[in-house]
């Protein structure tokens, strides 16, 4: 997910490269548009206001900022794009709360013997979403990064027996490996041990992990006290795909090296080889069984998707559909000591939703409106764990349509005067050349991703998309004029607290340009000959089995 990885950047200073944006040529240039700075400032001010409590899903926050989006789409005269000619898809959620004072684990060695471990300083237990109280006690074999990349010729499995046993993993993944592919199969881990017949996983901090985000700091910030959710399918059960796993546990750099004390191989060895390019360390059993113990407490609740749409123009791919997304949905009010506890969350998201807003009363103030039809999607439960997105992606509205493409926008860092755009999985599908001929009417330049090394591209609400065999990018302002010292001002200072507010000089006229920018790619897309493809033999192409250029 983003949040874990994306703090690295507070302290990265990074220099977009990129390739100048040629002046628009004649064939290029495009009907006027006239973004409105004042709008975007209005939407953000009452999205980001103390009024919406941090907007968090599944609070009366929240449905406050669904109204009001769901009333800016009509008033601009969007038709509703949600359930029963409503602007709504209701997501059915499960609302899990972990009872920190209930969870518990406990460690034996070969002989029965209990072995020392601290809770919040050795490890600590995650809740459940699926058992208010639940206790699974098994063997723990360790399978290093837990890695299976048959495209690499790799199973961190291959000779081990995992059935009904506890699996300890590496945190992360291994050097060596394309970033966003490396991310994808990060987050198969779960995936693949479930496949196996694990029944949970033992998370094992390493010295990249702590360097990220630091094991303290998960107890400093009592993320874990926080509520986590998923959403429910029809059967009334948590969606997930990992089903077999019932305990998920993460050790400390010092408790890993204390469960390693008495294992076949030190712990500074495993270290050693899992830093190494490839990460390929040996698997084996600990010789150690563990006892983990939770209890949360849940609640079924429900938050809504907001969607509306503009029918297509033309009779032959008005059924076809592009989806613009950002999520609504913050992070609520913090559990801290603080005067101020509310998430307003004014770059993350209410600068994507605005925008989002902004790019509808553009596309509606054509005489000729875009031939495919677009749906313009404000999701819930995306800081949950991409929720809203992933509903969405399985459970689509407009039954009768085909989704053929996702642009997606998610914190765009609106507070300077951008002069370049990144595209995050441009490199992957054809939306790269609308992107940059969007780019060059406007005389930007389309920088490459700054920071590769993040796999960005795996980490927001476009993914789910993706996952269905769907080309998606997501948008976001570049590090060029002042780029990367904003970036890394907000991360540093902003990003998931309550200091993203309105007071950080927003610059409202560059939230217009990015609007506008915005309004130039569906235009781009919605309008050409040729839906969006993947590129010809794209690892995520093959992955989710999705339509490839031919080229």
């Amino acid at each position: 997910m983003k949040h874990v990885l994306l703090t690295l950047l507070a302290f990265l200073t990074v220099i977009s490269t990129g390739i100048n944006a040629a002046k628009p040529t004649e064939a290029s240039q495009t009907i006027p548009l006239t973004p409105s700075a004042k709008l975007i400032e209005k939407h953000m001010s009452t999205l980001a206001s103390d009024d919406m409590q941090g907007r968090e899903a599944g609070t009366a926050g929240y449905d406050k900022a669904a109204d009001y989006v769901a009333a800016q789409f009509k008033e601009l005269g969007l038709a509703p794009g949600g359930d029963n000619g409503s602007y709504f898809q209701e997501v059915p959620l499960r609302r899990s709360l972990r009872d920190s004072t209930k969870v518990s684990l406990v460690v034996k060695n070969a002989d029965g013997e209990v072995v020392p471990f601290e809770k919040s300083v050795d490890y600590h237990v995650r809740g459940s979403k699926t058992q208010e109280a639940s206790q699974v006690e098994a063997e723990v074999v360790f399978a290093g990064y837990g890695l299976v990349a048959p495209e690499l010729g790799r199973d961190d499995y291959e000779g081990l027996d995992v059935e009904g046993k506890l699996v300890a993993l590496l945190s992360r993944t291994p050097s060596g490996i394309q970033s966003e592919e490396r991310a994808y199969y990060g987050a198969q881990k779960s995936i693949e041990a479930s496949k196996r017949g694990a029944i949970g996983i033992v998370s094992l901090y390493t010295p990249v992990a702590e360097k990220v985000y630091a094991f303290e700091r998960i107890m400093k910030e009592g993320r874990l006290d926080s509520a986590s959710m998923g959403w429910l399918g029809k059967d009334g059960k948590v969606y997930s795909k990992a089903p077999n796993i019932k305990a998920s546990a993460q050790f400390s750099l010092q408790g890993a090296e204390k469960l390693f004390a008495n294992a076949p191989v030190s712990w500074a060895d495993i270290l050693e080889a899992a830093e190494k390019e490839g990460g390929k360390t040996p698997t084996f059993d600990l010789g150690l069984s563990m006892k983990i113990a939770q209890a949360s407490t849940m609640e079924d609740t429900r938050s809504a998707n907001v969607l509306a749409a503009i029918p297509g123009s033309d009779p032959k791919l008005k059924n076809q559909v592009l989806v613009l997304s950002a999520h609504l949905d913050g992070l609520g009010i913090s559990n801290i000591d603080a005067e101020d506890k509310i998430n307003n969350g004014a770059l993350d998201n209410a600068a994507g939703v605005a925008t989002l807003i902004e790019t509808a009363r553009m596309l509606m103030q054509l005489d000729q409106k875009p031939k495919r039809t677009v749906l313009f999607l404000a999701n819930t439960a995306e800081e949950k764990g991409l929720l809203g997105s992933q509903y969405f992606a399985r459970n689509a509205t407009l039954a009768d349509h085909e989704i053929v493409g996702n642009v997606n926008l998610d914190m765009p860092v609106l507070t300077y005067d951008f002069k370049d755009v990144v595209v995050f999985g441009g490199d992957r599908s054809s939306f790269k050349g609308a992107i940059k001929a969007a780019s060059e009417q406007m005389g930007l330049i389309l920088a490459e991703d700054p920071f590769p090394e993040q796999g960005i591209f795996t980490r927001s609400d476009h993914f789910r998309f993706v996952e269905e065999g769907i080309p998606a990018v997501m948008l976001a302002t570049g590090m060029a004029n002042g780029g990367d010292a904003a970036w890394a001002d907000h991360f540093a200072r902003t990003y998931h607290n309550p200091s993203d507010d309105m007071d950080n000089n927003i610059n409202f006229e560059a939230a217009a340009r990015f609007a506008e920018l915005k309004t130039r790619i569906t235009l781009q897309v919605a309008n050409a000959k040729q839906r969006p493809l993947w590129n010809k033999d794209d690892f995520f192409a093959r992955q989710f089995d999705g339509p490839m250029s031919d080229e």
